[in-house]
């Protein structure tokens, strides 16, 4: 390990000559938020509350939507601000790819590397949750905080295939209006974090940054003529970042595109040269974050044009597709209007969208998602509902997402009960038959609740020491 640090120190110094010191000082980045419009998150709102709780915060610099906190010392982990999907934790530079790439309602848009989320979930609340969105990922132990991440924000156009990035180009031809290319990297972006990695090398650099160009070309070959892709990186260690974008633009009908925060405090010109080797005046339109002057962590963001066709090399097997169902499907129908008399839920609004019925779900799914791939298929949409013996009963996300639309078998506790309820995930209950309930708390309906055996029951990612 000492080994790897002192090459890691030597190559630091290298790359970053007099600035060694400023990067080697650097604070970490500090925690912050972006709220979520997909679940109508009123700033005002949230501001009144922090300000209840004592939580100092500042405005992020370029996302209107993001907020740069002092300290986390609730944490606001622990409010049912946060358990409703109201904000998301992501970094201040991890909220600056996707406004590069600048998503809109209705459009085709591929997160070539989706887990754990934050970026997917910052795609569908600038895309309305309107238009295709397509999520893969390679990681199976990624995937559930993906899809919990995907929930917990009430993402509805979005459809998740685990399957590796390098393979979508050619599954998906010429598809996608926008592609965002957030690849693997070494994550050397302040030395604090990364200085006692064992595995840190430049010969890992040199393999990552192989990685990293062939998602990038599948990303390239997944856009249309004219799309946009988008290529970021958390490092800043010019093998992965300057140098695979100079091999792209000589192999690729690509453009590079100003990043339209490039004048930003936090961003700073891409190198100009490196190892006395010049990289092509076109980088100069990407952007470089350092963890200096401002607190940010080390990230690159480069935009792309697509400006041609590319010969694509077919795939052995084709991508089998599978056709989502109308609101006005007989079995959908019967199934909405069941909702509709045991939970309250109006199933007309319900019609406009697209279902899927997997073995006891039942999968709601934004209305372009006419026909759904099906390799390495892992979710579509927002579980709505589940079936249970006798009957189907919404989800924790359908019922945060439905919000006041469901009108019956509401129950509300104390603020005592409810903090004892989520710090121990259950309460005492009247003895009985099982039974569902839609929690009622904090001014609307939060999730679905069980009571069974002598007890109410919640299902938490965690149990904490509720803030209200």
């Amino acid at each position: 390990m000492a080994n790897n640090l002192d090459e890691l120190i030597t190559y630091l110094q290298r790359l970053l000559g007099p600035e060694y010191e400023a990067f080697a000082r650097a604070p970490l980045e500090p925690p912050s938020i972006r709220l979520n419009p997909l679940k109508g998150a009123r700033r005002e709102g949230l501001l009144q509350r922090f300000k209840a709780w004592g939580v100092a915060h500042q405005p992020h610099p370029v996302n209107p939507d993001g907020m740069m906190l002092e300290e986390d010392r609730l944490p606001l982990s622990h409010t049912l601000a946060y358990f409703a999907g109201d904000f998301v934790y992501q970094g201040l530079s991890s909220q600056l790819p996707v406004l590069a790439l600048d998503p809109r309602p209705g459009e085709s848009v591929l997160d070539l590397c989706a887990a754990p989320g934050s970026k997917s979930t910052q795609i569908a609340a600038l895309m309305q949750n309107r238009g295709r969105l397509l999520l893969t990922d390679s990681s199976t132990r990624r995937l559930q905080p993906l899809m919990a991440n995907l929930f917990s924000a009430g993402v509805m156009n979005a459809v998740l295939l685990n399957l590796p990035g390098q393979l979508i180009g050619r599954h998906f031809p010429e598809q996608f209006d926008r592609v965002l290319v957030d690849a693997p990297c070494s994550a050397l972006a302040n030395l604090p974090v990364r200085a006692f990695q064992s595995y840190w090398s430049e010969a890992f650099l040199r393999k990552i940054s192989t990685i990293q160009e062939q998602l990038l070309i599948s990303g390239i070959k997944a856009a249309r003529v004219g799309g946009v892709i988008v290529y970021s990186t958390c490092s800043i260690c010019p093998e992965e970042n300057e140098m695979v974008l100079e091999r792209i633009l000589r192999r690729y009908p690509v453009e590079l595109e100003p990043v339209a925060f490039a004048g930003a405090p936090c961003c700073r010109p891409p190198l100009e040269s490196y190892l006395g080797r010049r990289f092509d005046p076109a980088i100069r339109q990407a952007v470089r974050i350092h963890p200096w002057p401002l607190p940010f962590e080390g990230f690159f963001v480069a935009r792309l044009r697509k400006t041609g066709p590319l010969p694509i090399r077919p795939v052995t097997e084709a991508m089998p597709w599978l056709q989502s169902r109308r609101g006005d499907d007989p079995e959908i129908a019967l199934l909405l209007d069941h909702l509709e008399q045991l939970w309250g839920i109006p199933a007309g609004p319900l019609r406009d969208s697209r279902y899927l019925r997997s073995l006891h779900r039942l999968w709601m799914i934004a209305p372009e998602w006419e026909r759904l791939p099906q390799r390495a298929f892992m979710m579509a949409g927002l579980p709505l509902a589940d079936e249970k013996t006798t009957f189907w009963r919404p989800t924790t996300p359908a019922v945060q997402w439905l919000g006041e639309r469901i009108g019956k078998e509401r129950i509300s506790f104390t603020d005592a009960e409810l903090a004892a309820f989520f710090h121990d995930g259950r309460l005492p209950a009247p003895a009985g038959p099982l039974r569902y309930h839609v929690l009622h708390a904090d001014g609307r309906n939060l999730a679905i609740v069980a009571q069974s055996e002598g007890f109410y029951r919640i299902h938490l990612p965690h149990r904490f020491d509720l803030v209200l």
